[in-house]
Parts: structure tokens; C-alpha cells; sequence
């Protein structure tokens, strides 16, 4: 039989296991990784989150070597593409505007493109002090309506300086440019200025 130091003994050393149990597990959780809405699994971090931001208790992928051997080679010939309809879109602008003006269109895209990385910068370290150094996040419709002010600032800027005439050319060749894009499944960035 087992005499009472022994049962003082056997007890001591469960709730030991036990809370070292829940230390172990409160010291190694799995990284949460903030994700977009269409996972079925996604709870909010709290009432202030914007709605785009969720949290998910899916482990990250880790991707394999052949795997990033394909990611680079698409990244290539994305970026092929995406240079080939680049300087195919600044051809039809410059003959749109016109030779004059177009260096102050090409000054014009590059400031707005600083000024909408500057604007994605601060919404990261916004998120960075609010959730810490370990989170992920996607660019939804919520979080882009300040790169859509800056681009919109731009177009009626570009408006005061091309006038109404050539301005409605560039806008329709820009919806169009863009469209025949989709049309092409092109993995390529629309043209937003």
C-alpha cells in the first residue's frame, strides 16, 4: 500500500507536469498569420481591427526549393511582362499628351508612386506597433483608399495641365489598356496613373 508521502509525492509531481504543460504551450505557439475573409476559420482580433485584417491559427507554409525555384522563374517573366506593357502604355500616353508634356507626366507617376509607398509604409507600421513585429497581412479594398486619394489627386492635377480634350483620351485608353489586360488573364499590374 501506498503510504500518504508517497500519494503527496505522486500528486506534487502532476500538478507539476500539468503547469509545466501550459508553460510549455504558452511559451511555443504557433504564429498567427493575419489572412484576408475568405478563410471559413477567421475570427476578428478585436472591435477596432479594420475588417480586412483577421486571424487565423493556420501555420504559415514554409515553401520547398523547387517551389522557389518556380516562384522566381514566373517572377521573371512577370516582370518581362509587366516591362513589355509598361513602355507600351507610355508610348500611347506620350502620343496622347503630347512630347511637351509628357516629362511632366513621367515626374507627375513617379511622385504619386512615392507618395503611395509612403502611404503603405505608415499603414505597416501602424499595423507593426498595433500587432508587433510577427504578422501578415493582405492589401484589401479598406486599406488602398488612401493610395486611391493620392491617384485621384493626381488625375485632376494631370487634367488642369493636358486639358478636358486630352485627358478623356488618356482616361479611355487608360480603361482600355487595363481591360484588355483582364481580357488577357496578363498578371500584370492595372495602370492606375
Amino acid at each position: 500500500m501506498i503510504n500518504k508521502k508517497g500519494l503527496t509525492f505522486i500528486a506534487i509531481l502532476a500538478v507539476v507536469l500539468i503547469l509545466g504543460w501550459f508553460v510549455y504551450r504558452a511559451l511555443n505557439r504557433n504564429e498567427t498569420e493575419v489572412i484576408n475573409d475568405s478563410n471559413p476559420k477567421v475570427h476578428t482580433l478585436d472591435v477596432n481591427t479594420p475588417p480586412s485584417l483577421k486571424v487565423s491559427d493556420v501555420p504559415a507554409k514554409v515553401p520547398t526549393q523547387q517551389h522557389a525555384e518556380k516562384v522566381d522563374e514566373n517572377e521573371a517573366r512577370n516582370f518581362e511582362i509587366y516591362d513589355r506593357l509598361e513602355k507600351e502604355w507610355l508610348e500611347k500616353v506620350q502620343t496622347i499628351i503630347g512630347a511637351e508634356k509628357y516629362p511632366r507626366y513621367l515626374e507627375m507617376r513617379e511622385t504619386s508612386e512615392k507618395e503611395k509607398l509612403l502611404a503603405y509604409k505608415e499603414y505597416h507600421d501602424y499595423l507593426r506597433q498595433k500587432y508587433g513585429d510577427k504578422f501578415s497581412y493582405n492589401i484589401s479594398e479598406d486599406q488602398s483608399v488612401r493610395e486611391k486619394q493620392i491617384n485621384e489627386r493626381y488625375l485632376n492635377d494631370l487634367l488642369k495641365i493636358i486639358g478636358p480634350e486630352k485627358f478623356k483620351s488618356y482616361t479611355e485608353a487608360k480603361d482600355r489598356f487595363n481591360e484588355d489586360m483582364r481580357r488577357k488573364k496578363t498578371e500584370a499590374i492595372q495602370i492606375e496613373f
